[in-house]
């Protein structure tokens, strides 16, 4: 490999690095969900709160974490859809 490439997959990698690193499972505020997620919630359990909700990065995918007052948690795939309901 030349030096030129070697330094642009070095980037690359470091980039990526830094972008699931910084993206794992860490809290988020509702309005940063996929809106299609918002808006399920707001339908489906109007009267409940969010207590936490969490973005993980995985290396080809996003998900989405939300647990709400009453003991549910919601998890929701990179568009809003939900998948999975946890109780």
């Amino acid at each position: 490999m030349k030096m030129k490439q070697i330094t642009i997959l070095v980037t690359v990698i470091a980039a990526l690095t830094i972008t699931l690193a910084s993206c794992d499972d860490r809290p988020i505020q509702v309005a940063e969900l996929p809106v299609a997620a918002q808006a399920y919630i707001q339908e489906n359990y109007p009267d409940s709160k969010v207590m936490i909700a969490k973005k993980d990065c995985e290396l080809f995918s996003t998900t989405y974490e939300v647990k709400l007052d009453n003991g549910l948690e919601l998890n929701f795939d990179s568009d809003g859809l939900l998948y999975d309901v946890d109780d």
